[in-house]
This record gives structure tokens, sequence and C-alpha cells, in this order.
């Protein structure tokens, strides 16, 4: 195990679902807590007349303990023969959701706990919104409590019914839906026995099978810059790498100043002759060339670099309590970079527990409403679609000196000449397969465009078909506008997961089974 192998996992659910015993159970069944900490924890029950309670494990506080109540996020450590957890405790009350957001924003992965008895309620359902909103696909949904009903599988089965439905127009799958008794240990590390109509993972099983997505492979180079150090006559650049990896003599660009070198070394406190780091790492950087940039440039591979954008289309949840407002300025935060945003359109209010819209070009939204907004930067910064890169794709925003929401990048607009589009040329793009023809997109990332010659647009003259394979759904526009440009026709079609388009010459209608003969 290394520590770019720890995987960040946030607990969120309504209040008094059991969240803290949950975690608790955890760290009991991994024989992650002190004896020391026992001790200290009976003493503090006996204090109280109470029999000792998992949930106090996570309530340090003493003004917690005397509440019982979870007003904070915590996070500790736990492991499994697999890898190191960081598992973040969120609140559950609607008025601590600030803390909530602010430990989601850095989780990788989420359990959604869930009170058997008591079904879905309004928090549960704001708390899986955030999830999405913040980009979390990788979700365990726990239906604990159930001990309180004799693990009754029709009140585990009717919550499934409840929750399933809510979560699949949110993008949310979860890997699994597991009957749990946080206070029993039910399906927690192992099952007990008490469910035998369950044949699914524990709760620690289904956590290791997450992917880290981290360290995603094919996932781009993305190192924020923290701070800058004069060490020894040398400017030592320093951060944590995010995703992807950075090697010594890599050709890198500094984005948003478009600063190009190589990297000359990477180094750690007492390593100073690493060859490369990978996601999740903290190193210090220098250069081959001298280069002066500052906290929040983000450093990337010249081929592969984020966008520089001053203008953010968003998708944002408001937390505080005075409304956010259409033509105010906020702060900012996405990774280490803060810059002044304002507001110049909330495209769309929704209610964040039915989701419907309430309404269209609205000019505030109130506390927990959600709104699908667009930000004018004062000045540019590096970021991505949180679907190519939620590393660089969800910010927070500051009202003051308070956290007042946090969301998504839906959509950017490149500052011309920094993190522009990549240009595909289709001529060497192109591929033949027993099939047919094949452009295959799913490993490009970020805006595209395309570079088209007369030899593609002659293959389609000549009634030729072209698969194009897509990544996702935000490049269909710039197949779409290709076809428009060159008036071609295209047809749709998924297939589970996979997204194809059909380019063919207007007339020439193809054969609607096509896409799928390309394997998808």
């Amino acid at each position: 195990m290394s520590e770019h192998d720890t995987l960040k996992i946030v607990i969120v659910g309504h209040v008094d679902h059991g969240k803290s015993t949950l975690i608790g159970r955890l760290f009991h069944d991994t024989g992650s807590i002190p004896e020391v900490r026992y001790r200290e924890i009976e003493a503090t029950c006996r204090r109280q007349g109470r029999p000792f309670e998992f949930a106090y494990l996570m309530d340090a506080l003493e003004e917690e303990r005397d509440q019982n109540v979870t007003i904070d996020t915590a996070q500790t450590f736990f492991k499994t023969a697999r890898r190191p957890y960081v598992i973040i405790d969120a609140p559950g009350h609607v008025e601590f959701l600030k803390n909530m957001i602010t430990g989601a924003a850095s989780a990788d992965a989420a359990i959604l706990l869930l009170d058997g008895v008591e079904g879905v309620r309004e928090q549960t359902q704001r708390h899986a919104y955030l999830l999405s909103l913040l980009g979390i696909r990788q979700v365990i949904v726990a239906v604990n409590k159930l001990d309180q009903v004799g693990y009754d599988r029709a009140v585990f089965q009717k919550a499934v019914n409840e929750i399933l439905p809510f979560l699949h127009p949110l993008g949310i799958v979860p890997s699994a839906v597991v009957p749990i008794s946080a206070r029993d240990g039910e399906n927690i590390a192992v099952c007990l026995g008490k469910t035998p109509w369950y044949d699914g993972p524990s709760v620690l099983e289904a956590l290791d099978a997450f992917d880290n997505v981290r360290a995603e492979e094919g996932l781009p180079l993305r190192f924020p810059i923290q701070d800058v150090y004069k060490w020894e006559g040398r400017r030592l650049y320093v951060g944590r790498v995010e995703t992807g990896s950075v090697r010594v003599g890599a050709d890198v660009t500094f984005l948003p100043s478009g600063r190009r070198t190589r990297v000359k070394t990477v180094e750690q406190w007492r390593k100073p002759n690493l060859l490369s780091a990978f996601a999740g790492q903290c190193v210090g950087l220098t250069f081959e060339d001298e280069v002066f940039v500052e906290r929040g440039e983000v450093l990337a591979r010249s081929d592969a670099a984020p966008v520089a954008s001053d203008e953010l289309r968003a998708s944002l949840f408001w937390l505080a309590t005075r409304p956010f407002e259409k033509g105010k300025t906020y702060t900012l935060k996405l990774a280490t970079a803060e810059v002044e945003a304002t507001c110049v359109d909330i495209e769309e209010r929704l209610d964040s527990s039915t989701l419907a819209v309430t309404e269209r070009h609205a000019e505030q939204l109130e506390t927990t409403e959600v709104g699908n907004v667009v930000f004018s930067l004062r000045k540019p910064i590096a970021a991505d679609q949180y679907l190519e890169n939620a590393r660089l794709g969800r910010f927070v925003l500051e009202d003051g000196l308070f956290i007042g929401g946090g969301g998504t990048i839906r959509d950017l607009r490149a500052v011309a000449g920094k993190g522009t589009a990549q240009v595909i040329s289709l001529d060497q793009g192109l591929t033949t397969e027993p099939d047919g023809n094949l452009v295959d997109l799913t490993r490009v990332r970020g805006a595209l465009e395309f570079g088209v010659t007369p030899y593609f647009l002659g293959l389609l003259e000549r009634g030729n078909r072209v698969l194009f394979r897509l990544r996702g759904p935000s490049q269909i526009e710039a197949v779409a506008l290709l076809a428009y440009e060159h008036h071609l026709s295209f047809l749709f079609q998924r297939e589970r997961d996979r997204i194809c388009l059909t380019l063919y010459k207007e007339g020439e209608e193809p054969r609607l089974g096509y896409p799928i003969g390309l394997g998808l």
C-alpha cells in the first residue's frame, strides 16, 4: 500500500440514520481504534449514564457528545487488506450542509446511508443530489437499522424501490445496495447470517471493489501549484498530483499563463531524485527553464492541457442563508486557484428535493436550492468539465468570509490561444474495420474540433459511412457541427453506456444495425 492508493469516502444521509454508528463500526471491525480510545468513550458513556455507542467514536467534541448530534466534518483513517481509506463523516442536518459539501468536495466515492424503517427523507434526496453535483459516481447505498424490523426483506425492498428511482435520473447507479445493521455489525465487514436472503457484498467488500479514481488509466496530468519555495538557490514548485502522472523530461505547460518548459527534477523530502510521481502524491518540481508562476496555476502535459477559461457554465448548490444573486460577485475556489466570479445568468432554478425546474432566468437562488448558472471571471483559471476530470471540474463558492455553495463545471469558454480545443485529423484518426470506417473518440478528453480533408469527404461522397464512437454526450455537438457544415446526415444510437453517431451523405441512409456491428 502507498499514499496514492488511499481512497476518500464520504458518508452522507439524513440525520439520525446512523452515520456515526456506521463509521464507528467500520473502525472497530477493521481493528483501527486504539485501546485508549475505547477507555475514553466508555468513561464518557458511564458519566452520561448510557450504554456504549459506536457513534461516540466519531463524536469527538464534548459539545457533540452532550447534544448527541454530529455537527462538524471529521476525517480519520482505516484500512483493509486492499488499501487505506480516509472516511469523511458529513453532517445530516440541513443547517450543516455547508460542512457536508466541504467534505464531499474532496471525496472519491460515497456511502449513502438510508434508514430502512423511515425510508427516503428530504435530506436524503438533497445529499444524493449533492453527490451528483460534485461528480461522485462511485456510490454504495446502505439500508440501515434492519435489526429494528427483524431483518425483514420486504422492508429492505421497499427502501430500495424508493431510492433507486431518485438516483437514476441523477446519473448515480449504486454499485451495491446493502442491507445492514450498524449497531449489530451485520453486513459491515462480514455477513453474520441475519440476512440469508441477501447474497451481495458487505460494505467493506463493496468499498474494496471501487476503483482508485485518481489513478484512472489515461487521465491526463493535473498538478495545481500550491506554493513556490526558494531552496538552495532553486525555485521548487510544490503541490499534489491530482490526476495522471508527471515524469522527468516531460514537456509541460502552465495554465492559465500558457508558459511551457520541461520537468528537470521530481522531489520529495529526502527523496531528491525521483523519476516520476503519480496521482495522490505530494511532490516538488523544478524545471529546465526559469519560469515564474504563482499559486493557482495548473501544470499539465502540453499535449493534454486543461482549458484556460474566463467564463463558466456550472451547476450550483446554494447553502448560505443569504440568497445567491444574479449580478453579484463571489470568490470561486477551484483546486488551489481563487478568482472573483460574477453571476451573469441563472439559467435554471431547481428544487433540490424534486429536481423540478421552478424558474428560468431567475434573479436569485434561496438556501438549499440548485441552479444552472453562468459565471464571468475577473481573470482566467485552468479548469476541466467535471465529466472529463472531476478534480479540476468542481469548485466551492465563498460569499464574503463564508462558504456559500459548491458545484460542478458543465461547460467552459476558452481564452483564445490557451487551452483551446484539440484538433482531430480525420485522415489520421480514421481506421477501417471489417464492418466499416471508424473514428474512435473514447480516449479524447475536453473540447475538440475536426480537421477535414478532401479524402474524408470523398469517402462519404462515394456512399461510404463513418461511425464516430464517442466518449460521452459532450462530444455530440462537435460531430453534429461537422455534419452540418459539410451537408451530411447522421444517425444517433446508444448501446449500454456507449454512444455513437454514424455520418453519411444525404440520401444514403445507413442500416440501423451498423453501430452494433462494431462491438458496441
